[in-house]
């Protein structure tokens, strides 16, 4: 067992280079999909974070410590992992006894492209400023008698000036221009929020990256675009039990492990003719 988990062995699955990088990415991750993902599978994942330290991306917990952490059964953690590694969050690296026998699995923590937009920021550190001016003594007095009759109408004011100050949602038009404009447009009419739209597209980008395509996501989004019109069309017709993105990304990944296959059986059919 030592030398199955040599320093020097488990060292080259490092995945970040600091344990602030790390939480960013897993708090990203979470940001885009928890709402996609059951409580098990959230407890499964942050099992694997508080144990990916010595190591940073990288560990070591067995299934059947996870289960017991997490307060859940085995066959449930598996489940959850499977889950996980295919949404591109983790990676399991098998290994090998002295004896020939299978080990337990080296889970990687991967990295993704993923990051919590800025409008959550504005969302969380802007809101209405109460700005009062200072007044004497006697300011006060003539103020007092006019604040019965001018309750009414300076409440509605302050709703007013309130709703004012808080942050707009953004529109399509607000989307960072890396997102496929091609796919925005299919997505707008549905969806114009800003928000929406680039997180269905790092899904997009989650998708391509696992499938690890030869070709540039620019060549694919025709695939994006056909797999939302399904969801879109799964949703109106009462086909989704779960959440949006998560069918949505169900489909995407299907149709993009489809066009892998047709595009591993091009380059087989290239390499016997070049053999020939």
């Amino acid at each position: 067992m030592k030398n199955q988990f040599s320093y020097d062995l488990v060292k080259k699955y490092q995945s970040f280079e600091s344990v602030e990088e790390m939480d960013k990415n897993v708090r990203a991750f979470l940001y885009h999909f928890k709402a996609e993902l059951s409580e098990s599978t959230v407890n499964v994942l942050k099992t694997i974070w508080k144990h990916s330290l010595k190591v940073i991306g990288v560990s070591f917990a067995k299934y059947d410590y996870i289960a017991e952490i997490a307060n859940i059964s085995r066959r449930t953690v598996i489940r959850a992992m499977n889950q996980l590694e295919e949404m591109g969050i983790i990676k399991r690296i098998p290994t090998t006894r002295p004896n020939g026998k299978r080990g337990i699995n080296i889970i990687v923590i991967q990295k993704t492209d993923l990051s919590i937009p800025s409008e959550k920021t504005l969302n969380n550190n802007m809101s209405p400023q109460l700005v009062t001016a200072d007044v004497t003594t006697e300011n006060k007095k003539n103020q007092d008698h006019s604040v019965m009759r001018n309750t009414k109408r300076t409440n509605v004011h302050t709703e007013s000036q309130q709703a004012d100050n808080q942050p707009k949602e953004l529109d399509a038009t607000f989307v960072p221009a890396s997102v496929s404009k091609e796919f925005v447009d299919t997505v707008k009419p549905f969806f114009n929020s800003a928000k929406h739209i680039y997180d269905l597209f790092q899904r997009v980008q989650i998708a391509y990256k696992k499938c690890k395509f030869d070709r540039p996501l620019d060549e694919l989004i025709d695939i994006a675009v056909e797999s939302f019109k399904t969801t879109i069309f799964a949703k109106k017709m009462g086909k989704i039990k779960k959440t949006f993105e998560g069918y949505f990304y169900t489909v995407l990944y299907s149709n993009f492990v489809v066009e892998k296959r047709r595009e591993n059986r091009h380059l087989l059919y290239d390499f016997l003719n070049d053999e020939i």
